[in-house]
């Protein structure tokens, strides 16, 4: 039969001597004889009991629910039981975590298109991803009326190519302008810029903000506040300061 010292113990079950002493007194795992001179020594029994307190608490079981198992008559009925209570919690838990994830990425994502604003107007996060996920909104919708025009315009002139019908591009061409004007127009209404030297969000001239040189985040815009010329940062236009 074997017989271990608390620190052999402790080595062949992968934990600390405190570990042990602290299960000692919690009455989860009392030695199996303790010696004349107040050593504490474990049996081959202990070192088992041990291996599978350090699997119920690989799967997050508390102590003391780990001690009702232990001390049950009916031990896999409250295994199972407790295995389920906790099976439960770790999915509600790894949905919290998607979430938090989710919401982690959405910022990541979101952060280059604000490196020019001001810290003190991106402070509030959560007004951020909202402002990101309406302006994402207003380029979906762009998107959606601008390809059906694309294929009204190649469409109509292969046709005219092949049949000769140029009144029917011309045609084509009229309803064309007439939704890039309107995808424009829904656009720059839509839509505001953030000076990155003060962080005032302003809404420009439609004929400034059409003809200013851009990128796919900015636009080179004076600052009604400052009066300063830098590539402002497109924002989602809130309803109180659209007109």
């Amino acid at each position: 039969m074997s017989d271990y010292s608390t620190g052999e113990l402790a080595k062949f079950g992968h934990v600390s001597v405190r570990t042990l002493q602290y299960y000692d007194q919690k009455g989860l795992l009392p030695p199996t004889a303790v010696t004349t001179g107040g050593r504490r020594r474990y049996a081959e029994a202990d070192l088992q009991r041990l291996k599978l307190i350090r699997l119920l608490k690989g799967m997050d079981l508390t102590l003391a629910a780990i001690q009702e198992i232990l001390d049950s008559d009916q031990a896999n009925r409250v295994l199972a039981d407790a295995l389920t209570q906790q099976e439960h919690q770790l999915l509600a838990e790894q949905a919290e975590n998607a979430e938090k994830l989710r919401t982690l990425r959405l910022v990541q994502r979101s952060l280059p298109d604000f490196t020019d604003v001001p810290i003190q107007s991106i402070a509030d996060m959560e007004h951020m991803m909202a402002n990101k996920q309406e302006l994402r909104h207003v380029h979906l919708r762009m998107l959606g009326f601008g390809v059906p025009l694309g294929i009204i315009e190649w469409g109509t002139f292969i046709y005219a190519l092949f049949a000769g019908n140029w009144w029917f591009f011309a045609g084509g061409m009229v309803v064309v302008l007439a939704g890039a004007s309107w995808i424009s127009w829904d656009y720059f209404r839509s839509v505001s810029y953030a000076c990155p030297n003060c962080g005032t969000v302003f809404n420009p001239a439609f004929k400034e903000a059409f003809f200013a040189r851009h990128n796919i985040r900015a636009r080179k815009l004076t600052c009604p506040h400052c009066g300063q010329k830098n590539f402002c940062v497109e924002m989602y236009r809130e309803k109180t300061n659209a007109n």
